[in-house]
C-alpha cells in the first residue's frame, strides 16, 4: 500500500520522485540530511512558521537562522533575506503558509545565484500551485504533511518530493537505517548512517481512500475562502490574507489579521464559533529567543493574525453567522 501511495502521489503532483516518512518534520529532517546539511550549516527559516520547520533543522544538525515575512502575505521577505545570506548559508526553507508560494520562483532565484539549495516547506500546501507546478515540486526538495488537520490526513505522516535521483536515493537510505534496496531480514547492505522513519502500509490504505474525494475537498476549501471573502468587510483593522485562486493557490486555512485580534476571538467564542490563535514568531520562543531587530513585519504582525473556521464540515449558514458576527464586531467603534 506505501508503494502504491507513493506512485498514485508521485503521478497526481507530477514528480519524479515521491518518499513517504513518519511526519512531515522528520520529512524536512530527511531533505535536509540528504542535500548534505551538517553541523553548523546556517539554514534559512521564515520567523512566522509552525515550529517544526525550524526544528527540523536543528535535529539535521544545522543553525537556523530567521528572516522577516512579507506582512501582506506572510512568506518569506526577500529584502530580509537577501541580508542573511552569507559563506556559511547552505539552504533556504520557504514556508508555503495555508497553502501560498506566490515568491517561490523569487527565491528559487535568489537560491541558484548564491548556490543554496532550497527545502520547500509544503505542509500546508498539498495539491496547491503557483501556476501549472505544485507548491513542493519546484525547490530541490519538497515536504508535505498528512497531520489530522490537513487536507489528506494519515493520523501522522509526511512526503518528501523531489526530481533529484541522487537526493531520491539518499532519501531512501536514511529513512530506512541506511540500507540499500528491502530487506531481507538478515545479510542487508547498510552503506550509510540511517534512520526508522518508515511509512506504514496502514497509513497509506487511509490515504489511498482519501484521494478518492480530493477533488470534492478542494472545491470546499476553495468556496470556503471565496464566501469568507465576498462577506466579510474588510478595513484598516481587520483584513483576510489573501489568496491567489486563479494562480492554483489552494487555501487550506482561512487566514486573517485583526488588530484587536483576542478581542474579536472571544467576542466569536461567546457565540459559539471558534478560531485559532497564529503561531507565535519564533523569535519570542525560547528555543530561537532574539531581538526584533530585522523582524519588523513580525513584530508588527504578533498577536494580530488568527485562523477562521475553515472545517470542511461547514455549511453555508455556518459561513454566513461568522462572516455576520466579524462584520458586527468590526462595525463597533
Amino acid at each position: 500500500f506505501t508503494k502504491l501511495f507513493e506512485k498514485k502521489l508521485s503521478k497526481l503532483l507530477r514528480a519524479k520522485y515521491v518518499v513517504t516518512a513518519t511526519s512531515g518534520t522528520i520529512s524536512i529532517f530527511l531533505a535536509l540530511k540528504a542535500v548534505g546539511v551538517k553541523e553548523n550549516d546556517e539554514v534559512i527559516v521564515p520567523n512566522i512558521t509552525f515550529p517544526a520547520t525550524a526544528n527540523a533543522v536543528k535535529l539535521a544538525g544545522g543553525k537556523v537562522v530567521l528572516v522577516d515575512v512579507d506582512k501582506d502575505n506572510l512568506l518569506i521577505d526577500e529584502k530580509s533575506l537577501l541580508k542573511k545570506i552569507n559563506n556559511k548559508t547552505k539552504a533556504i526553507i520557504p514556508v508555503h503558509t495555508s497553502g501560498r508560494g506566490s515568491n517561490i520562483k523569487e527565491i528559487l532565484k535568489i537560491a541558484k545565484n548564491k548556490k543554496l539549495y532550497v527545502i520547500e516547506d509544503a505542509a500546508e500546501a498539498f495539491m496547491s500551485r503557483s501556476g501549472n507546478k505544485y507548491l513542493g515540486t519546484f525547490g530541490d526538495a519538497g515536504c508535505i504533511s498528512f497531520a489530522p488537520n490537513k487536507i489528506i490526513t494519515t493520523g501522522q505522516g509526511g512526503l518528501v518530493i523531489t526530481n533529484n535521483k541522487s537526493i531520491y536515493k539518499k532519501l531512501l537510505r536514511l529513512k530506512d537505517q541506511g540500507r540499500i534496496g528491502q530487506t531481507t531480514g538478515g545479510e542487508d547492505n547498510y552503506i550509510s548512517v540511517g534512520y526508522n522513519f518508515k511509512y506504514t502500509n496502514l497509513q497509506a490504505s487511509l490515504g489511498l481512500a482519501q484521494l478518492k474525494n480530493l477533488r470534492e475537498r478542494i472545491k470546499i476549501l476553495k468556496n470556503h475562502y471565496k464566501f469568507y471573502k465576498k462577506n466579510l468587510l474588510e478595513n484598516k483593522k481587520f483584513k483576510l490574507i489573501g489568496f491567489d485562486l486563479k494562480r492554483g493557490e489552494l487555501p487550506l486555512w482561512v487566514d486573517a489579521y485583526c488588530s484587536k485580534r483576542n478581542r474579536l476571538f472571544y467576542f466569536l467564542k461567546k457565540q459559539g464559533i471558534n478560531c485559532r490563535y497564529f503561531w507565535h514568531p519564533l523569535n519570542v520562543c525560547k528555543p530561537y529567543k532574539q531581538s526584533f531587530i530585522g523582524l519588523k513585519n513580525s513584530k508588527m504582525l504578533r498577536g494580530k493574525l488568527m485562523w477562521l473556521p475553515s472545517s470542511l464540515k461547514l455549511k453555508k449558514k455556518d459561513l454566513a453567522k461568522i462572516c455576520d458576527s466579524i462584520n458586527k464586531f468590526n462595525l463597533q467603534k
